[in-house]
């Protein structure tokens, strides 16, 4: 199986970078069409109950550097979840970006069996490092990652599966 770290932070950087692709033709659509900003970033949902797309792309920076930082026991940068332009947000990916590039393999690999601790609005529960990544942080990333691909596709923004998967190298 692969280390922690090739499981993870590669992963979530190449994700990060397709992401921050497909919000510049978000942008791009948005302008074009002479849509608010603030209607595709704060309203657009796909459900009623849902959050929007700003909310997606904090929760897809949060969800990679808080899944690295339990892990590792780095101190992930803490952003306020104030970002209402996509400049903010594309500046966020970048900063959670920064922040995964200075993560070591050394920092992960070895630590699959340490307990990891996840506190929540609905509880709490504590796992092996392995599982975290793979069963619990992996997983919300991508939740959050598609959630924002899928808000600008409705809007009708002209992206696909090659966009999502980004160049295949």
């Amino acid at each position: 199986m692969p280390s922690l770290y090739d499981t993870s932070v590669p992963v979530f950087i190449r994700a990060l970078t397709n992401l921050s692709s497909i919000l510049k033709k978000g942008e791009e659509f948005t302008t074009e069409k002479n849509i608010a900003e603030t209607k595709v970033l704060q309203e657009t949902r796909l459900a009623p109950d849902m959050q929007g797309l700003a909310y997606q792309i904090q929760r897809v920076s949060d969800s990679s550097k808080g899944t690295i930082a339990r892990v590792s026991g780095l101190a992930a940068p803490s952003f306020a979840d104030n970002e209402t332009t996509y400049a903010e947000l594309q500046a966020r990916i970048q900063k959670t970006i920064d922040f995964l590039k200075t993560v070591k393999p050394s920092d992960l690999d070895g630590k699959e069996k340490n307990d990891v601790l996840v506190k929540l609005p609905s509880g709490e529960f504590t796992h092996d490092a392995q599982s975290h990544i793979l069963l619990f942080g992996i997983p919300n990333f991508f939740f959050h990652v598609t959630t924002a691909y899928g808000l600008l596709r409705h809007l009708g923004v002209p992206i696909g599966k090659a966009d999502y998967l980004g160049p295949l190298k």
